[in-house]
């Protein structure tokens, strides 16, 4: 038996070994394929995710199907030269060949989105085609530094585009700062001469006012006088038994007037004062004139509006038609010698104020007398009775330009300024060589 037990042993050691080698080289086979269809499939291309990404903490990204256009050293040196372009703080991708000019120029705004810093983008193919976008340069300075960075390899030209490129951002900042302050001091000038023409329009305005405004107070003063005379003349004994009361009455009445009138001309600062100063002297010249009635045996005359030729002159006693210089005729009231005046055709005897030096009828005599004749009419309908009376005259276009009783239009107008700017050049450099991009596409959010 042992000798048979040796012989199969033998025996089936031998089958073993031819078995063992078939499976060598079946294994063999199955790595060659797998090989061999490794090298078949291509590469899965960068998406725009994972270019963004790497650019976040890189100033270079290689896509994978370009790893050999720059080795490990030149991709140590390029980044170290995008570092120092701090002005213009440049991104570079280095893509595969033959890749599109609409699908390089999609594929960084597409990353410069997503990264959402770095100032200028550029990208290059592996047979040395180069375009950049940029919101610190223009595109015509984008290309003229890609024309200069040609002739170089990769290597070179990224390190001599991000080079050139952060000399002329700090040129564009410089010339920006420099224009900012032309514009800064100029914009202060431009200020300072406004509000020294603010200031010296305002000066002379207020010298202009001063001056109206002294005139105007000494012509409502000689009406305060007037009246004041003409209470005097009536030489009235308010102790004396024989006065009737309703005289001592009427009389009482017109002296606090007049007194009424001259605190008031005293305390006025302004044209629109004189409002009050004028009624005050209507009320009193009304029952000064009752008074005189009452002395002389007559009835107290009817109140009515004040002569409009002179309110001097007291209440008037009919309406009568009268026109301007080169005006319309239209009805006034007036007293008796200027109403028999203005029917045999003379002239009325006009109050004559005081106005730059000369002396003019009052409802020629501007603005600043829009309140005094405001006042003198108050109780008669005011701005609606003058306003009638007065059109075709300066006074009456100022009443009926909705001036009321006095103040004063006034205003500066200002242009509207336009202003407008753009958002940021995002221009492209191109270097195409002696040959072209081709065809374009879309990036998206798939692969590059």
């Amino acid at each position: 038996m042992a000798p048979f037990q040796e012989r199969t042993g033998a025996t089936v050691t031998a089958l073993a070994r031819p078995a063992a080698a078939l499976a060598m080289a079946g294994l063999l086979l199955l790595t060659l394929l797998a090989g061999v269809v490794g090298l078949a499939a291509p590469a899965r291309a960068d998406t725009v995710s994972q270019i963004a990404d790497g650019l976040r903490s890189s100033r270079l990204y290689v896509t994978t199907e370009a790893r050999g256009a720059l080795d490990a050293g030149a991709q140590a040196r390029v980044r170290t030269a995008l570092d120092q372009a701090r002005h213009a703080d440049v991104r570079a991708v280095v893509t595969k060949p033959g890749v599109g000019q609409q699908t390089l120029v999609g594929m960084l705004r597409a990353v410069q989105d997503r990264v959402g810093r770095g100032g200028t983008y550029v990208a290059i193919t592996a047979d040395d085609k180069m375009l950049g976008i940029s919101d610190r340069l223009s595109g015509s300075e984008i290309n003229r530094v890609i024309a200069q960075t040609s002739g170089g390899n990769i290597e070179n030209r990224l390190v001599e585009f991000g080079r050139l490129a952060d000399r002329q951002a700090a040129a564009d900042e410089r010339s920006g700062t420099v224009t900012s302050f032309v514009l800064l001091g100029l914009l202060v000038f431009v200020v300072a001469g406004v509000a020294g023409l603010m200031l010296t329009s305002r000066n002379r305005r207020r010298r202009r006012e001063a001056e109206q405004m002294a005139e105007l107070k000494e012509g409502v003063q000689e009406d305060v006088t007037r009246l004041g005379e003409d209470i005097a003349a009536l030489d009235l004994n308010l102790t004396d038994p024989k006065l009737a009361p309703e005289a001592r009455e009427d009389y009482t009445h017109a002296l606090n007037s007049y007194d009424a009138a001259k605190a008031a001309v005293d305390a006025a600062q302004h044209p629109e004062d004189m409002r009050n100063v004028t009624s005050a002297l209507e009320d009193g010249r009304y029952y000064m004139t009752a008074v005189r009635a009452r002395l002389e045996g007559r009835p107290v005359p009817e109140r009515r509006p004040p002569c409009f030729f002179n309110p001097q002159h007291g209440p008037s006693v009919q309406d009568v038609l009268w026109a301007p210089p080169g005006g319309v005729p239209r009805e006034v009231p007036a007293c008796a010698a200027d109403a028999e005046a203005v029917l045999i055709g003379a002239s009325p005897d006009a109050r004559m104020v005081p106005v730059g030096g000369t002396r003019r009828p009052y409802w020629e005599a501007g603005p600043a007398y829009a309140p005094y004749a405001g006042g003198y009419y108050r109780g008669f309908g005011g701005v609606d009775l003058l306003s009638g009376m007065l059109i075709g005259t300066a006074l009456g276009s100022m009443f009926g330009g909705g001036w009321g009783f006095g103040g004063y239009p006034g205003g500066m107008g200002v242009p509207p300024q336009d202003f407008g700017g753009d958002t940021g050049d995002l221009g492209g450099g191109w270097d195409f060589g002696s040959g072209d991009f081709g065809g374009g596409g879309d990036f998206g959010g798939g692969d590059f």
